[in-house]
């Protein structure tokens, strides 16, 4: 309110009866408590700050999407309560602005700021409204798009790939075999001769390295041309087993400690018994890796209504917040050795089966790594207003 607008109505209170008075301040203290009602009903997070950037109001969903609480904030500078923007030089522009953030508590979401300045107040009584729109969603979709675009950029490329790379490999692999034999066949002729120790080291790694480049490139061939996935009824504990057996010989080298806490109780998953194998072998070799020699690695199931959990919770050295975001990139990697292609294996598989994959993580303390697979008998129900509207055409066909 303006002051001469305060400075008449309080002129005017001599001429004014005390029920009237309090008619007045009642009508007002109703005002006030609509407005704050609709905005607390708002999804959007809205603080109103003075000039000096201290805040005078927030709405509840502030709380929510900041994690403090707006009695607490209250006079407070924002810089100290959302220090993730520079307020002071926003304020200081004295226009509309509009910015997009990221925060990671209380849990990682993107937000779009718009500060605005709220006109028709002196500059001793500048005031500014901050809007906080939640655009996680939008911003997932958007990636996810993009994420679509650059594997069918793949896709394109990829029988020229395999065409290029993947034939002169096989070439090379029965060429160098033909070699070996004949080495080997030189030896026995020369009464068992012992073989050059040198020569049979190199053998060895030209035997590794065709081995690896052929992986890198059934890898790649697999995350851009997946097949479907061929659903049967299974036992999700057995496929776990199975694929914690393939890799014993490495654990065991290792002196890794695989706890496993399976669920017995589980019903039955329609699943590709291969594809989920696949999935849990390059999550298990991720674990591997990170915690190194004599680290621990624990696996658990359980169901809830709608999914099957899986969880693989290791200690070994996590990944960096600024990683997160791009785990399942093409070709990521934090590791040397990396081909960056196994998570996004992992995820292609998870949602092939209508799943999802879910990765918590702190540097220095351990990945926890989850999937959740739609339970078999899960079905698709009409929702209230339709099967009610189904009833009603019945009864009109009647």
């Amino acid at each position: 309110m303006r002051h001469s607008f305060l400075s008449k109505l309080l002129g005017k209170f001599e001429r004014v009866g005390p029920r009237e008075i309090q008619g007045v301040f009642l009508s007002l203290v109703k005002e006030k408590g609509f407005l704050e009602a609709i905005f607390n009903a708002l999804q959007e997070g809205i603080i109103v700050l003075d000039n000096l950037g201290k805040i005078k109001y927030s709405n509840l969903a502030v709380q929510r999407l900041f994690g403090v609480s707006p009695d607490d904030i209250l006079g407070k500078e924002i810089q100290k309560c959302i220090p993730l923007i520079d307020w002071p030089e926003l304020i200081s522009l004295g226009k509309v602005i509009s910015r997009d953030f990221q925060v990671f508590y209380p849990e990682p979401r993107y937000f779009n700021l718009s500060l605005i300045p709220l006109e028709g107040l002196g500059d001793k009584n500048a005031a500014y409204i901050a809007i906080f729109y939640d655009i996680t969603a939008t911003r997932e979709k958007t990636l996810e798009a993009i994420e679509s675009e650059k594997l069918n950029l793949l896709t394109m490329l990829a029988a020229g790939v395999a065409h290029e790379l993947g034939n002169p490999i096989n070439a090379l692999g029965i060429h160098f075999q033909l070699i070996e034999k004949k080495y080997k066949k030189l030896l026995q002729q020369k009464n068992g001769q012992i073989g050059d120790k040198e020569i049979e080291n190199s053998f060895a790694a030209i035997r590794s390295e065709i081995r690896r480049l052929d992986g890198i490139i059934n890898q790649f061939l697999k995350a851009i041309r997946p097949s479907p996935p061929k659903l049967r009824l299974l036992s999700l504990n057995q496929v776990l087993k199975q694929a914690v057996e393939f890799l014993s010989p490495e654990i065991q080298n290792l002196d890794i400690l695989i706890e496993m806490d399976l669920d017995q109780g589980l019903p039955l998953l329609r699943a590709d018994r291969n594809q989920l194998k696949q999935a849990f072998y390059n999550i298990l070799k991720n674990g591997i890796e990170a915690v190194g020699k004599n680290g621990i690695i624990k696996i658990s199931t359980h169901a809830d209504d709608s999914f099957l959990i899986v969880s693989f919770q290791d200690n070994g050295t996590g990944i960096a917040q600024e990683a997160m975001s791009h785990l399942f990139k093409p070709y990521f990697t934090t590791k040397s050795s990396g081909t960056g292609l196994g998570l996004l294996i992992v995820r292609r598989i998870i949602r092939d089966h209508g799943g999802e994959v879910q990765i918590e993580s702190q540097k220095g303390k351990g990945t926890t790594v989850k999937i959740l697979l739609p339970r078999a008998e899960r079905l698709i129900r009409l929702l209230p207003m339709a099967e009610k509207a189904k009833q009603t055409e019945a009864r009109c066909d009647e």
